[in-house]
């Protein structure tokens, strides 16, 4: 629902619409007089985040140029990780769960406030015949970054297919066979992220030792997983699918191993506490890679090999990109859905400890098995061929994903 949205209405003001709802019914969740007024709260504090986390996220990517959005897209998860520990810090000094949810909630309000500094995508104004005001927002980003002499002038061309006459929607990725295969195995791949990750953070509670310290550790181990995976998805040797494979098989490798030390081992290193920190530290890894990885599978549903040419202008550039992202958001789209699935059944997981203590990390373990070698199915695409259109996913393919490096400003500097 919010992807379409913010391809009709624009990226700011969903986001923004989003935002404000998440935290009017995260305050009405604070001060719910009834259990059935909370839930109500909740189930729509779930739809807002998740659709203005979504917009967002494509909103910082479309602020810069292709080759910094695996950095752009590492940061915006690093946040999330930090809040996971600042969350376990509220929780230690405010023991009531009312004013936990009215402080934790608060933060919301002020960066509402602040998006009203956000200027509009560039990209998405520029594929809306926008063209005045595209270039007065990339004029803002250049005098930013410190370019003042730069001149931003876009002109009108019709060499990138116009959102209306695209073929990259939801349809597509059931009408072709290549892309519904990719979509699947995607689907099942955010599913299981989404499980594990959510799952080992809400089974903090269930190890031993301070539940405060235990979520607050869940959330900081992720920090150093973003690093460390955008090392390896830049090397030729391990690229996107084998560090998706080797981070998925870990993190189902420590859960399963957790099974099998008793709770109480004396071994710090050994300890299942550690171990699930570990599956944790991977799937976060795994998490953050398949959000690359899966931007890169699908098709640009644009034609012609001259697309990335540098003797094109820049206003071809900018519209094929814009054409680009509105791919991403139908994949991305799909692929959230079921993320979210994965994200609901999370929190029942841990119950199941009540047919066996190790029965949760079975769930889990098996997930991340399964996940990481279904990921085998998919094709390499770092240094790789990209396709351009949805018929090149059936003909031998002809640009290389390492020469697609567009910098929006950088090349008229």
């Amino acid at each position: 629902m919010f992807g379409p949205l913010s391809d009709k209405l624009g990226r700011k003001p969903v986001y923004m619409t989003g935002l404000v709802f998440d935290v009017i019914f995260g305050y009405i969740s604070a001060f719910a007089p009834s259990y059935e007024i909370f839930a109500m709260s909740r189930f729509f504090v779930g739809i807002t985040n998740g659709g203005m986390s979504l917009v967002s996220f494509v909103l910082t990517q479309e602020y810069v140029g292709k080759s910094f959005w695996a950095l752009t897209g590492s940061l915006t998860n690093v946040t999330f990780a930090v809040g996971i520990a600042v969350y376990a810090l509220l929780g230690y000094c405010i023991r009531d769960w009312r004013f936990l949810a009215f402080v934790s909630n608060s933060p919301g309000l002020f960066f509402f406030l602040l998006s009203f500094m956000l200027p509009e995508s560039p990209r998405w104004l520029y594929s809306q015949g926008r063209t005045v005001e595209a270039e007065e927002v990339l004029q803002y980003i250049a005098l930013g970054n410190g370019k003042e002499r730069v001149t931003v002038k876009l002109k009108q061309c019709g060499g990138a297919v116009k959102k209306d006459d695209s073929a990259s929607d939801v349809l597509n990725l059931v009408q072709n066979p290549v892309l519904r295969w990719r979509t699947v195995i995607l689907m099942y791949i955010w599913y299981v992220c989404s499980l594990v990750y959510y799952g080992l953070t809400l089974n903090a509670g269930e190890l031993g030792g301070n539940l405060y310290l235990n979520v607050a550790l869940y959330g900081l181990v992720e920090v150093p997983a973003f690093p460390l995976c955008m090392f390896f998805i830049e090397k030729p040797w391990s690229g996107r699918r084998k560090s998706t494979t080797v981070f998925l098989i870990f993190a189902g490798f420590a859960c399963m191993f957790t099974m099998f030390l008793p709770e109480n081992t004396g071994d710090i290193f050994f300890s299942p506490s550690l171990l699930a920190l570990y599956g944790k530290f991977t799937v976060s890894a795994a998490f953050n890679i398949i959000y690359i990885y899966t931007s890169e599978l699908y098709p640009t549903v644009v034609s012609g090999p001259w697309m990335w040419n540098n003797s094109y202008s820049l206003s071809v550039r900018i519209t094929i990109l814009s054409t680009m992202q509105t791919q991403l958001n139908a994949g991305l789209g799909v692929c959230s859905m079921t993320c979210r699935l994965g994200g609901i059944l999370a929190p029942f997981v841990p119950s199941t400890k009540a047919l066996g203590p190790s029965v949760p990390f079975m769930i889990f373990g098996i997930s991340g098995l399964s996940a990481g070698f279904l990921t085998l199915l998919l094709p390499e695409t770092l240094n790789r061929p990209i396709a351009e259109t949805i018929e090149d996913l059936q003909t031998p393919a002809y640009q290389t994903l390492k020469n697609k490096k567009v910098n929006l400003l950088e090349e008229n500097s």
